[in-house]
């Protein structure tokens, strides 16, 4: 280390200060599709999507905030009412009431 200058030094601190290390992972074929299809609606590639999703939930996860829900579920289920593709169930018989099952 002696042989090493003042400038070499500086170069060889800042390489270790933005290093960035490689992670390569195998997914389930569907969650590449889901990859996928974020990256086109984002305008990214893949890998860089992967990369924000995963220090986003990093982020999340370190810093110990929950998901919050932003949409109430009865606003869910008068948009898929309103959206007509459950009014087949109109037709359906009643199979089961509220006296069916285990009680809880």
């Amino acid at each position: 280390m002696a042989g090493k200058t003042k400038a070499s030094k500086e170069q060889v601190i800042r390489s270790r200060v933005v290093r960035r290390k490689q992670v390569n992972l195998r997914v389930e074929a569907t969650f590449y599709h889901a990859l996928e299809v974020v990256a086109r609606q984002e305008l990214r590639s893949v890998p860089q999507t992967a990369r924000q999703l995963l220090e986003e939930g990093l982020r999340q996860h370190i810093s110990g905030r929950m998901l919050v829900d932003d949409i109430p579920s009865h606003e869910i289920a008068a948009l898929a009412a309103a959206g007509g593709a459950f009014d087949w169930l109109a037709e359906e018989p009643d199979w089961y009431d509220d006296t069916c099952g285990e009680p809880l």
